[in-house]
């Protein structure tokens, strides 16, 4: 599922918002009184939560294809998609290099 949809973020939220966001749905959900939203909720959140997992989440690992660019390369049949800018790859490559 979307980490996005689950945790109930919009796709250019801070690490603040997401993180209170997060923290905010497993109160609800414990893991004692819902112990699969709980993991759901955790799966979502450690794969957004910071700008390096968010932005490889984003390049590489969306589920639905076409949302992301890199999968709508490989699965789109028709003209080949929008590619990625100049800033967004030095960006990825800066963060990769953190690592």
């Amino acid at each position: 599922m979307n980490p996005y949809l689950l945790l109930g973020v919009p796709r250019n939220a801070d690490d603040q918002t997401i993180r209170r966001s997060y923290l905010e749905a497993i109160k609800k959900a414990t893991p004692e009184t819902d112990p699969e939203r709980f993991k759901a909720l955790t799966a979502a959140y450690d794969r957004i939560k910071d700008e390096t997992r968010r932005l490889e989440y984003e390049l590489f690992h969306t589920e639905c294809p076409g949302n992301s660019p890199i999968e709508a390369f490989f699965t789109s049949p028709g003209p080949p998609p929008k590619p990625i800018s100049i800033e967004a790859m030095k960006e990825f490559l800066r963060l990769c290099s953190k690592m």
